[in-house]
């Protein structure tokens, strides 16, 4: 009799115990993001983002991701963009390839205009804080350009391969930064005869004991090189992992590059740095009231940076104010702004000697009024419509000036300004959150799948327990 009772309990214990087994196991998976870390997602995110060959018609935008990926930009003279650009390789065929390295121009642009744009990277698009990167172009020279000779050069990966994945930068202590892709057999050609100096104001010619440094990057190595301008038609052969000085005997013997020695021998294109590297205004905020008559407007700029002020009112105020050594910087009008709608701007530049622009506008309030939010009855509220996923373009914060960003995925990705090197802004970009949606949906099958197969199991444990 008793054998025959735990001849029946048996089973079903065995089957209870692995039912709550396989529900601790789950419960661990989910607990440590076995259902929901995706490996494949982030090799798409775009890196060290740079924004080089500013011109009063034309810039470039590079980065690279850890897999090849598909990238493109969205641009425009709005933040509503439109307009989309494909890759230096890709522009003459018109069929985008997927890269590791990525190497955007976008031509024929208006002078002094500020352009908008994102970056689209796989089936992700990337922005700078759910907001379209921006740049202005510079204005155009009256002066006829430089008649120096281009950088020639021939540059290999690691193990000496020629491939069109490598771009090679130009960084110099007074000119702005450059950029080129190498070709498929490795050379590279980089014009210098519209070069600007580091304030972007005029154009530069090199004289023969200029140093100009180089560093040449690709999917998974870099290379850095300092050379006379006298050195430069052509610059010796450069291989990926090395450091190259040949404005000394090392000429002929190049260093491993170690990240440390890589940080000494070349402007770092990350980091951070002291105070603010991206004016801002601060107060007011977009569309903010004010019983105030004499508000006091404040923001961040460059340390000792000059800020120039325009409030636009019935009686316009343009004025200008220094950046303390913090950053921050105020304003407060010296006589009272008229009631109704004002826009302020303001002009400085960054830390790559960009003149950046910002405004914002806001309301002065009747001296006396009373402001209160307007009463809505029940009947005039509309419901909002429920938010749908909207299929996001292929996505994509340095060199002379080259922004780096965090990207943030629309998938929409927040660039994280970096330090610039050498007027080479850098941003960087963290993807933007994905609807969980698809791996609740894959977590739910797997669950119903074991809670199916144990019941399935206990059934017949205690089918086969009761013979």
């Amino acid at each position: 009799m008793n054998g025959s009772i735990w001849y029946k309990r048996i089973p079903t214990l065995l089957g209870l115990f692995l039912l709550i087994g396989g529900i601790f196991g789950i419960n661990w998976a989910i607990s440590h993001g076995v259902f929901f870390e995706s490996k494949a997602s982030p090799t798409y995110t775009p890196e060290n983002i740079r924004i080089t060959n500013l011109s009063d018609s034309s810039f470039t935008v590079s980065y690279i991701t850890r897999a090849p990926a598909l990238g493109t930009l969205s641009y425009g003279t709005t933040a509503a963009v439109g307009k989309v650009a494909l890759d230096d390789r890709d522009q003459q065929s018109g069929n985008p390839q997927p890269y590791f390295v990525h190497h955007i121009t976008l031509k024929n642009l208006s002078a002094q205009t500020r352009y908008y744009y994102s970056i689209a990277s796989s089936d992700k698009t990337f922005l700078d804080n759910d907001q379209p990167f921006s740049i202005t172009t510079l204005s155009p020279l009256s002066q006829n350009p430089s008649q120096q000779q281009p950088i020639i050069g021939n540059v290999s990966d690691s193990a000496g391969n020629k491939s069109n994945n490598i771009i090679v930068f130009l960084v110099s202590d007074n000119a702005q930064t450059l950029s080129v892709l190498s070709k498929t057999d490795g050379t590279f050609i980089m014009p210098l005869n519209a070069i600007r100096s580091k304030d972007l104001a005029s154009y530069l010619t090199f004289t023969p004991q200029s140093i100009i440094k180089l560093l040449a990057v690709g999917a998974d190595n870099q290379a850095t090189a300092s050379v006379f301008a006298s050195q430069i038609s052509p610059v010796p052969p450069i291989l990926l992992g090395n450091a190259y000085d040949f404005t000394t005997s090392s000429r002929l013997s190049p260093s491993p590059l170690a990240s440390s020695s890589a940080t000494e021998s070349f402007p770092s294109f990350a980091g951070t740095e002291a105070g603010p590297t991206k004016p801002q205004i601060l107060n007011p905020d977009n569309k903010e009231g004010f019983h105030d008559a004499q508000p006091e407007f404040e923001g961040t700029a460059l340390p000792s940076q000059s800020v120039e002020i325009e409030i636009h009112s019935d009686t316009p105020i343009t004025t200008s104010v220094t950046a303390n050594k913090n950053g921050s910087w105020s304003y407060r009008p010296t006589t009272k702004l008229s009631p109704g709608e004002h826009t302020i701007t303001i002009k400085t530049k960054d830390s790559n000697g960009i003149l950046q622009t910002i405004t914002r506008s806001f309301t002065v309030f009747a001296e006396g009024s009373q402001f209160t939010e307007p009463s809505v009855s029940p009947q005039q509220i509309t419901p909002s419509p429920t938010p749908t996923d909207t299929p996001t373009p292929t996505n994509i914060p340095s060199l002379s000036p080259t922004p780096t960003a965090t990207l943030a995925a629309t998938s929409t990705p927040t660039p994280t300004t970096r330090t610039p090197v050498s007027g080479i802004l850098t941003q960087s970009v963290a993807p933007v959150t994905q609807s969980p949606g698809s791996s609740l949906v894959f977590l739910s099958g797997i669950i119903a799948t074991i809670m199916a197969g144990t019941g399935a199991l206990l059934i017949l444990l205690v089918k086969g327990s009761s013979l």
